[in-house]
């Protein structure tokens, strides 16, 4: 599959597509164009490859005291979210930082925000059913020329993506066994 440079499509609205073939696998698209995609090892495990038109990036959760998520192009560290109770932090290695958040109690959305407060990224799952299906990203306008958009929205989608796992697994978990030998409730 060819990439498509983020440069090279309108950057204010995209979205991301779970794909129907490899379940742990998405998609980020402009229009027609893919510019990305998210696939992790397993369901079970955090370990996640991200590739785009100019190469590929690992995304892994870690700690246990202090969860962080991190990025990697190969041995170096592009950028880290920590985890905290209210929001996380996104930190670039380049110095800047940003606030990742829920937009509110009752609504699914999240939020990117720069360290002034000024909405970045607006990102909005889409399910069927519980499983996570699709999500549509909205960059703010003065965020579309950002160098660092492509991280955030990867690592924001990595984020939601792998809490959203998590809690399919743990209502698989309460489901009623079924099999040759158990009757269907």
């Amino acid at each position: 599959m060819v990439l498509t440079p983020l440069s090279a499509v309108d950057r204010s609205a995209m979205r991301w597509l779970r794909d129907r073939e490899h379940p742990n696998a998405f998609s980020l698209l402009s229009g027609d164009a893919t510019l990305a995609t998210l696939e992790w090892r397993s369901r079970e495990g955090s370990f996640a490859t991200a590739r785009n038109s100019e190469g590929e990036w690992t995304l892994k959760r870690g700690g246990f005291l202090n969860p962080h998520v991190t990025v990697r192009a190969g041995a170096g560290a592009l950028a880290r979210l920590s985890v905290h109770l209210n929001y996380h932090q996104i930190e670039l290695a380049g110095g800047r930082s940003y606030r990742f958040h829920r937009a509110g109690l009752l609504l699914p959305a999240w939020q990117v925000n720069s360290a002034d407060g000024t909405e970045v990224l607006h990102i909005e799952p889409a399910r069927e059913g519980r499983h996570l299906e699709a999500g549509a990203v909205v960059v703010s306008p003065g965020a579309t020329e950002l160098p660092e958009l492509l991280l955030l929205v990867v690592l924001s989608w990595y984020f939601i993506v792998l809490a959203w796992f998590e809690d399919e697994a743990v209502e698989n978990l309460h489901k009623p066994l079924e099999g040759p030998d158990w009757p269907s409730p």
